[in-house]
């Protein structure tokens, strides 16, 4: 399986310092079986708040590269019925201008809060620009329609 992520937010919120504002901030989160299938997208995108779980210092854009993701440790990727109407957190994390390696980090709640999945990348190859880190929290939003009742796409046909 692969994933890729997409991000974009504006404002003038600090993260790490939980300061700030944050008029958009939103990510699209694309995985596939292989490098042929077509990505399923699921969405994460916040309205404008005050405070520092949304946004990034003034904007930023950034796009990963497909990564590789080991079913065998991940495997809740792959139910995206399981998936839609969590709330998570993507965070992206380094400063890049045109093209570099940032971390990554996804994190899937429960409903008391409480982290149930996560995946941490590190030195991830990425192309755009943000001057701080990202980082994006709300409910995760099915971005193709229906989830398909819970079908394991990620099982071969």
């Amino acid at each position: 399986m692969e994933i890729k992520l997409i991000a974009s937010s504006i404002g003038a919120a600090i993260p790490r310092i939980g300061v700030g504002f944050s008029l958009f901030a939103g990510v699209y989160i694309m995985t596939r079986r292989t490098p042929n299938d077509k990505p399923y997208v699921l969405g994460i995108a916040s309205k404008p708040e005050i405070g520092g779980n949304n946004g990034s210092l003034i904007a930023s854009h950034v796009e990963t590269a497909w990564l590789k993701i080991d079913l065998s440790k991940h495997n809740w990727l792959c139910n995206r019925h399981a998936l839609a109407g969590k709330r998570a957190e993507v965070k992206l994390s380094g400063t890049l201008v045109y093209k570099g390696k940032l971390d990554l980090s996804i994190t899937v709640f429960d409903d008391q809060n409480e982290s149930i999945f996560s995946i941490d990348k590190v030195d991830v190859a990425s192309t755009g620009g943000q001057l701080t880190d990202t980082a994006i929290r709300g409910t995760i939003v099915d971005m193709m329609g229906k989830t398909r009742h819970g079908e394991q796409l990620c099982q071969h046909p």
